[in-house]
């Protein structure tokens, strides 16, 4: 029998701002005594719960179980920005140069099928979940980031993908008053989302047509034998034909996981709402959705309450099985100062909430699903915290190989491909820190000079 490593002390989400607002709900139990099921689902986030509802869509007698170590939103799925987006991967040139210009194109596709998909469920079963498609702008802040995006435009025109178009210095600050602005990537087909009454959603529509969800309930060991997967938690047990790993950053710390990827994370603040006057002197009627050319990006939206939520900057990549750092100082002063450099109108606006989470990446930064176990066991990793669409079209990648069907999803070029193993400490950390060195370097370099060297 093989044990899951523990991921260390729950972190407060007491202050995270979807949090806070997010209505009163009893606790789902705690699975207590043993139980089988045709499919078990490890993880109620994003991945999980998608899984679940389109297992359950396709097959309505299949028998899915959902167990979750905390609770539906403990993970990145309800932690997140709630951007709706287009990118996949670590970025656009260089998933261009380790896969090529087709497969690129093939992505670019799947995560718009994908941005669709998530936009008709939330129509057809009419979620409350503030989802607005008002588009994304990833805007230049210094000449070398401007030449970064303006090519970047122009690979997707190479590679015939429509969709996004540049703009210049004139035509960003029509839309949003921010300092320091020499153009952008305009994308109107990009949305955001309020992330956690997306995955409440997501969690009624799957145990309204007949989910298990067990919440509380930590996997602490899998043995498989006798054709089936046994499951244990402290209290109970469940017996399944099949199983799914949708544990997103958490799933190094699975027997069979370890080395398919790793964790890292990214902090974000939010402010008090804006009045009147700071409404109309940032202008951002059209509520974009916006990102910045850095490595260490800053992303930053209005909440539906006209808060400025912003995240990005440093981060930090932990050693080993250690997850205890939701909490970083640094981080969030830095997102403050970053605040106040990009909209220094606003004065000393207070930051009301401040929070982290950890997010998964793989060995070269693009998004992975396969099987285990001659296929009886599937993954979904390293979203590389762009996972709010692409795991809603990953769970039916993750159907389909469930159910052992053949189909356009289960032929992407990412499912089941060959990958290089993450390597073991302390050679990761080590890595991990020479390659966000470099990239730390490389953001300096491009803003030397510029307002947005700290």
């Amino acid at each position: 029998m093989t044990s899951v490593s523990r991921s260390g002390p729950a972190e407060s989400l007491e202050d995270c701002f979807w949090h806070v607002g997010r209505p009163a709900r009893p606790a789902r139990p705690a699975l207590d005594g043993e139980t089988t099921a045709d499919v078990a689902i490890i993880g109620a986030g994003y991945t999980g719960l998608s899984a679940a509802y389109h297992l359950k869509r396709a097959e309505s007698g299949l028998d899915v179980v959902v167990l979750e170590a905390e609770s539906i939103g403990f993970g990145a799925s309800g932690r997140n920005g709630g951007f709706v987006m287009t990118l996949f991967g670590a970025s656009l040139p260089l998933m261009k140069a380790l896969h090529g210009g087709t497969r690129v194109r093939e992505a670019h596709e799947y995560m718009e099928g994908a941005i669709a998909g998530l936009e008709e469920t939330i129509r057809e079963h009419t979620l409350d979940c503030d989802f607005e498609r008002r588009g994304f702008l990833k805007v230049a802040t210094a000449p070398a980031y401007r030449a970064r995006i303006e090519s970047e435009v122009e690979l997707l025109r190479s590679l015939g993908i429509g969709g996004v178009e540049w703009i210049d210095r004139a035509a960003v600050e029509s839309r949003i008053a921010g300092r320091g602005y020499l153009g952008a990537w305009w994308e109107p087909g990009g949305a955001s989302l309020n992330p956690l009454k997306w995955l409440d959603g997501l969690a009624s529509l799957a145990e309204s047509r007949g989910t298990r969800l067990y919440e509380g309930t930590r996997v602490l060991g899998i043995r498989r034998r006798g054709g089936q997967f046994e499951l244990t938690t402290r209290k109970g047990r469940v017996k399944a034909r099949k199983i799914v790993f949708a544990t997103n950053a958490y799933s190094h710390l699975v027997p069979g996981m370890r080395y398919k990827q790793m964790p890292a994370f990214t902090y974000v603040i939010v402010t008090d709402p804006l009045d009147r006057a700071e409404r109309a002197a940032l202008r951002w009627s059209g509520r974009e959705a916006v990102e910045d050319g850095r490595n260490f990006m800053h992303y930053y939206r209005l909440t539906p309450d006209d808060r400025i939520l912003a995240g990005g900057g440093p981060g930090i990549v932990p050693f080993a099985d250690r997850m205890g750092y939701d909490a970083y100082p640094k981080a969030w002063d830095h997102l403050e100062r970053f605040i106040l450099r990009t909209f220094p109108q606003l004065g000393g606006i207070r930051v009301a909430h401040r929070w982290g989470g950890a997010f998964s990446m793989t060995p070269d930064f693009t998004p992975q699903i396969g099987t285990l176990h001659s296929g009886d066991a599937v993954f979904s990793i390293g979203c590389t915290g762009h996972g709010v669409a692409m795991t809603h079209m990953n769970g039916q990648v993750i159907r389909d190989l469930i159910l052992e069907r053949k189909t356009p999803l289960t032929r992407l070029w990412f499912v089941n491909r060959r990958t290089i193993p993450m390597p073991p400490e302390p050679i990761r950390t080590l890595v991990a820190a020479c390659v966000s060195r470099a990239m730390a370097i490389d953001d300096w370099w491009c803003e030397r000079g510029s307002r947005d060297g700290s």
